[in-house]
Parts: C-alpha cells; structure tokens; sequence
C-alpha cells in the first residue's frame, strides 16, 4: 500500500498506519532519543525549563537537608546559614527558569 505522492504542495510516502495507532490518529514514529524525552519544537523548550526547575528543586533540597545533617552532627551553630547559602546558588537559577517561561513573548 506504500505510494509515492508528488505535488506542488506535498511530497512524501504514504503509509499504512502501524498496528500500535489507535483508530483515528496519525502514527508519527519521533527520530532520536532525546526528542523521545523532552518533544520537539515548542514542547521541547518549556520541558527543559520544567526540568531545569524540578531538578534545582530536589538538588537544593538534597544538598539543603545534608547540610543540615553535617551542620547537627558537627556541632555546628548555625546550620540554617548554610542551608541559606546552598539556596544562594539554586534560587537564582529557578528564577531565570520562570522569568525565561513567563517572560517569552509570542
């Protein structure tokens, strides 16, 4: 059933569809692995910046709770200065994520 479609417009092969495409919808197989994780065009662009602010979360939180639990088993006076201090480095990276999302203009 493959045949080649040639027109001013268009030009490609037809396809039968897969056995995995639902009734209805357009089975388009997406080239690479990266693309399988984060989409393409568009989507591509605001999943890196949702995974920029996931990831800065759970490595502030990681290092945050950490510190703290050096800081108590050290005897440390002021584990929540550098709890602060951990944060210096993430909070400015979450916000240029959000700044970046909300901040395009179409």
């Amino acid at each position: 059933m493959n045949s080649v479609v040639n027109t001013a417009e268009t030009s490609g092969e037809v396809r039968a569809p897969s056995p995995s495409a639902t009734k209805g919808s357009i089975y388009t197989p997406i080239p690479g692995a990266v693309t399988q994780q984060i989409g393409s065009g568009e989507h591509a662009l605001n999943s890196i910046v949702y995974r920029t602010i996931l990831w800065s979360f759970i490595g502030g939180g990681l290092l945050s709770a950490a510190v703290i639990v050096i800081a108590l088993t050290c005897s440390s006076t002021t584990p929540f200065a550098d709890v602060k201090e951990v944060w210096a480095i993430f909070a400015p990276l979450i916000t240029l994520a959000l700044g970046y999302l909300f901040g395009k203009g179409k």
